[in-house]
């Protein structure tokens, strides 16, 4: 169990980079504070992931905490990523339609590995205790729990980020149900923010870039 959770501590540091280059590679506009502030705040957080993924299964409090806060921190930087994003183009950012298009795709990029790493962290108590065969009340339903031969299956991190993912390309659950009244929360927040990004930020982005029309 502990080698399986040491693994995924590593690929879960491995998202976490992946979210500070899109952040750090967004334009100043669409970023809280200094550009730096946010991607500087989320390097912070993978010590805390290497505490909680090789002490095993006996995490102290604070640093459970620290992980819950520090997953809190990485949401609420992916929405008002999108809200800044929509701010800056009724502001009139840019006339850019490439810029805008690869703000708007780095902005659904980070709202579908933020979520998924919060959707993981979450589920049935955290994943220690799912790995340890000791999960609390189940906040997903995912098909494979209910077939048959498939009762020693748990998701993974992979399994999470696929949800995050099917959640803002339908608006909707898919495969995977939400069950508990705070992840259904998260699923509203995720779409809506996924709504905002590509119905009003790309489709002007993609007028941007259109044919110019001829002068007459």
């Amino acid at each position: 169990m502990v080698k399986h959770l040491r693994i995924t501590g590593l690929w879960v540091t491995f998202v976490v980079i992946v979210i500070v280059s899109i952040q750090l590679a967004l334009p100043d506009v669409v970023t809280v504070g200094p550009t730096w502030l946010v991607p500087f705040i989320e390097l912070i957080g993978i010590p805390i992931i290497f505490l909680l993924m090789f002490f095993g299964g006996e995490h102290p409090r604070v640093v459970q905490g620290a992980m819950s806060a520090f997953l809190l921190l990485l949401v609420l930087a992916s929405v008002m990523n999108a809200v800044l994003l929509l701010l800056s183009l009724l502001t009139g950012f840019t006339e850019q339609g490439g810029l805008l298009l690869f703000a708007g795709f780095g902005v659904l990029i980070i709202n579908v590995l933020s979520f998924g790493l919060v959707y993981w962290w979450a589920d049935a108590g955290g994943p220690v205790l799912r790995a340890g065969g000791r999960p609390t009340t189940p906040d997903f339903l995912f098909p494979q729990q209910g077939m048959d031969g498939m009762a020693d299956w748990k998701p993974g991190l992979l399994d999470y980020l696929f949800t995050a993912y099917t959640n803002i390309i339908a608006f909707s659950p898919t495969d995977t149900m939400p069950l508990t009244k705070r992840v259904k929360v998260l699923f509203a927040v995720q779409s809506s923010t996924a709504v905002l990004t590509i119905v009003v930020t790309l489709s002007r982005a993609i007028n941007l870039i259109g044919p110019t029309p001829p002068a007459s």
